[in-house]
């Protein structure tokens, strides 16, 4: 009776177990963006994250990346070629319900001097104008995924460029 009572302890814990969510998981669930802009296309890294996934048992893990102002980390980041008035499409592996896109000149050294620009959605993507502005801008594109049952949060990603 005992072993029995034993392994059916050990099968229900290798059971629960398994109904987590890994941090694995959750970091292969973050979308990805790729830029595309007339022929050219680039896709970029996560700049920074809050982003929590739920399994089907109502099983959560989340994680946090913070980082740096992006102003501050401008030769870390990826370059894209874009020019001024360029169109831009913004394509992510999974649609957020919002996106933001804020840009800096790279010569700013106050990191609240930003100007946010308008984005509009069509045909599964969201898309922006590169402002009329000369010389190199950093930009800060944050999605925000609220009304999915299976992940949530807000995942930022950086670029610099000469527009």
């Amino acid at each position: 009776m005992k072993k029995t009572f034993s392994i059916l302890i050990l099968c229900l814990t290798l059971l629960l177990a398994g109904c987590g969510v890994s941090s694995q998981d959750v970091m292969d669930s973050i979308p990805t963006l790729t830029l595309e802009s007339g022929s050219n296309s680039t896709t970029l890294p996560s700049f920074g994250y809050e982003w929590t996934v739920t399994n089907q048992w109502g099983n959560s893990n989340s994680i946090i990346a913070d980082t740096v102002h992006p102003l501050e980390s401008q030769e870390t980041l990826t370059t894209v070629s874009l020019s001024s008035g360029a169109e831009v499409t913004l394509t992510f592996s999974k649609i957020p319900d919002s996106v933001t896109v804020t840009y800096w000149s790279a010569d700013e050294t106050d990191l609240e001097n930003s100007t946010q620009v308008e984005t509009s959605f069509l045909d599964n993507s969201f898309h922006f104008t590169v402002p009329e502005i000369t010389g190199q801008i950093v930009v800060l594109i944050s999605g925000s995924w609220t009304s999915y049952d299976n992940v949530s949060g807000t995942v930022s990603y950086a670029f610099r460029t000469v527009a």
